[in-house]
């Protein structure tokens, strides 16, 4: 019996023609361009930068930087030119680590407390450029901020990054800080060694305006079985509801983190 013309391959006859020699060149060239981008500053990088990492002629990577500020993956900074990794990269990034075993428990543990506490949250794992927000769960107290995933959160500024700077080694966070004194951000190394030894006897860290106005946060650590900090939650709140913060309150938000830890292999 002849076959007709509209009748599907089976899917072994599909994979078979598959491999990667027939692979789309032009996609792979474009994951260069990107691969180029990643290992660039974070004011982004010229054309002929991103031609010699990617190897590429000037010619070529400009083509492709175009077709991806056309589509949001790359933004391009107006005044000085320069090429960086756009929202929709974020967004991409994001998505993924949302679906890391770990960070899933983390979120999962989050939304739960939130919910009990009918409040808004985040969860912030440590990205290229520092503490960045991979999640943001409105537990029904609306709040009006310019916080949202992808956002970079202050290490020195915020609970989340004094969480940060004290569970990890200075030489992951010092030159997070130093770019934050160069842009003007700017706390004494005696208050922040302050304020990072009452996160390690509290177990966890408190700010209060300093990142939004009007916002206070609570911040707890996740950690996993080798005993590294592999995500925050935070719980956040008005700075006009001084007792929010209750003690049980804490406590809920505490159990929530080591739960979460413990689930992920933390044996502390």
């Amino acid at each position: 019996m002849e076959h007709q013309a509209n009748e599907r391959l089976p899917p072994e006859d599909l994979s078979a023609n598959d491999s990667p020699r027939k692979a789309i060149q032009s996609v792979e060239i474009g994951v260069r361009v990107l691969r180029a981008l990643m290992d660039c500053p974070r004011d982004g990088a010229h054309l002929r930068e991103v031609a010699e990492k990617s190897g590429l002629s000037r010619s070529q990577a400009h083509r492709y930087l175009l077709a991806f500020v056309n589509t949001g993956v790359v933004e391009q900074n107006v005044q000085n030119g320069r090429y960086a990794l756009g929202e929709f990269s974020v967004r991409i990034g994001m998505a993924a680590l949302a679906r890391v075993e770990p960070v899933r428990i983390a979120g999962d543990n989050l939304a739960s407390v939130l919910e009990e506490l009918q409040t808004t949250g985040l969860l912030a794992v440590w990205g290229n450029y520092g503490p960045s927000v991979i999640r943001w769960i409105d537990g029904g107290l609306p709040l009006f901020t310019s916080l949202h995933v992808g956002s970079v959160l202050p290490l020195q500024a915020s609970s989340t990054g004094i969480l940060y700077l004290t569970h990890c080694s200075r030489t992951l966070t010092q030159p997070v800080i130093e770019q934050e004194r160069a842009s003007g951000l700017v706390v004494s190394d005696d208050e922040l060694e302050r304020q990072i030894v009452q996160a390690r006897e509290l177990g966890y860290a408190t700010t209060q305006g300093t990142v939004v106005p009007g916002l206070s946060a609570l911040s707890v650590p996740v950690f996993d079985s080798a005993n590294r900090l592999v995500a925050t939650m935070s719980v956040l709140s008005r700075v006009q509801d001084k007792h929010f913060y209750s003690k049980t309150k804490i406590e809920k938000i505490l159990s929530a983190a080591i739960a979460a830890s413990r689930a992920i292999g933390w044996q502390g």
